[in-house]
């Protein structure tokens, strides 16, 4: 799973001097072409609620689309990481690389809610005023860069320096009930701190979201938010999400921040969601040197429901309920089965893709594996048996029969058959096979909790 660090570096911040801009109303816009085009940096959780005492795993994703990854941001790369709770914060030293994706384990003592939030180590460069206007501009703030050039704030010199530094937080939920976290600052120089707890959102509901550049509120500032698509889901956390020509036809939003910082996202759709944006300033104390810093905030969206079952299971997870009030207060969908096939078909795809980030997002944190008459838990899955399954899928054809899916409650099955054929590592493959996923509702969406393979040979056609 890649090489794995004892401890993050630790981070040093310069900050710039906040520059208000004017008190605009939250009016929502469609995005341009330029803030599609933003290099962002994403924390994107496998999973946004886990079990008291289990692990919260994130991704550290970064490319031009969310969320995928182009390139692994490496552990020493990393300035600040840390785990931030209603009352405290640990530092995550569980730092490695796998594939194309930074990734952060920890594991809390006490239940409640926690704030995940990343910070990369500050780059710096020479550059010119007309291409720090270019580079805001084309990295998704076309407003700022214009408004500056009429403010007259680049500086005369011929160059400057340029430092640009990427700020990503995350909300997940630690088992049931347990003090709420998502309203606090975590200190970086330019950060989202939600208004509305990112826990209740439901598809029609709208994210009020404050700006924080140095502690300040932003006004004026234009903010980007989008949907994460069904093409990127094996390569999102195990979160619902939207699919066909609807997922693909939807377009990132843009909303502007009013004169507290605060800006409201419409939710128009369930699925993986996250809002971005960056702020330049020159550094206090000479204008030759400017600092350009991202922030972004993930987070998910659930299927809407009624006012009532939507109020109901609040309460039952607020209270702590047992699973079974949960599952009573909230609504089945009708797309329950659709989802449940969509996860066990992208589980398939990760292997077939040699993904095993994507795999093990499927995966909850306390699931099972068995086959060859034996039993594994998802880490010793992840270090013995996952490699393996990831070479054999890659290397020999499979024919999968029809899945056949049955949903109770927050749990479901699915079973299915299949005939695999060809070679694999120098030997003939000639073989029949059942398998039985068992999958439980969580905040999250539909995961896997078990996984039982069995093969036998399959006898030549008249022998």
């Amino acid at each position: 799973m890649g090489t794995r660090q004892t401890s993050a570096r630790a981070g040093r911040r310069r900050f710039g001097r906040s520059v208000s801009g004017a008190a605009l109303a939250g009016v929502l816009i469609l995005a341009s072409a330029a803030a599609l085009a933003a290099h962002d940096f994403w924390v994107v959780p496998n999973a946004f609620a886990v079990a008291a005492g289990g692990t919260i795993e994130v991704r550290g994703q970064t490319s031009t689309k969310f969320p995928t990854s182009l390139s692994a941001v490496t552990p020493e790369r990393v300035a600040d990481a840390r785990v931030v709770g209603a009352a405290g914060e640990d530092r995550i030293t569980d730092l490695s690389v796998s594939d194309k994706s930074l990734v952060l384990r920890h594991r809390p003592s006490t239940a409640g809610q926690r704030i995940v939030a990343v910070a990369l180590v500050p780059r710096a460069s020479r550059t010119t005023p007309a291409s720090l206007k270019r580079y805001i501009a084309l990295e998704g703030n076309a407003e700022l860069a214009e408004r500056y050039e009429r403010e007259g704030m680049y500086p005369k010199a011929d160059s400057l320096t340029q430092r640009s530094v990427k700020f990503a937080k995350t909300v997940v939920e630690v088992g049931r009930g347990g003090p709420r976290a998502f309203s606090r600052a975590v200190g970086h120089a330019l950060e989202f701190v939600p208004v509305t707890d990112p826990a209740a959102l439901r598809a029609g509901d709208s994210l009020a979201v404050r700006l924080l550049y140095r502690g300040t509120p932003v006004a004026g500032a234009h903010l980007h938010a989008g949907v994460a698509p069904a093409a990127g889901a094996a390569t999102a956390a195990a979160a619902p999400q939207v699919s066909g020509a609807e997922a693909n036809e939807h377009k990132d939003l843009s909303v502007v921040t009013g004169a507290d910082g605060i800006a409201k996202v419409p939710l128009d759709r369930s699925g993986l969601w996250n809002v971005r944006t960056l702020h330049a300033a020159p550094v206090p104390g000479g204008a030759a040197e400017w600092d350009v810093t991202f922030a972004t905030l993930v987070f998910n969206v659930d299927r809407g429901g009624s006012a009532g079952s939507r109020s109901a299971a609040a309460a039952a997870a607020r209270s702590g309920a047992p699973d079974g009030a949960l599952a009573g207060a909230a609504r089945a969908a009708p797309s329950d089965s659709a989802d449940v096939t969509a996860v066990v078909a992208r589980y398939h795809a990760a292997l077939a893709a040699g993904d095993s980030a994507a795999a093990l997002a499927l995966l909850a944190p306390d699931a099972v594996v068995l086959e060859s008459g034996g039993v594994e838990t998802r880490d010793e899955y992840r270090s013995h048996h996952l490699p393996a399954d990831i070479g054999f899928a890659r290397a020999v054809p499979s024919t999968r029969g029809a899945l056949r899916v049955v949903v109770r409650g927050d749990v479901a099955w699915a079973t299915s058959t299949s005939t695999t054929q060809g070679q694999y590592q120098g030997r003939a493959i000639n073989s029949a096979g059942a398998e039985l996923m068992v999958l439980a509702r969580e905040a999250a969406g539909w995961r896997i909790r078990a996984i039982h393979w069995s093969s036998r040979t399959r006898r030549p056609q008249g022998g």
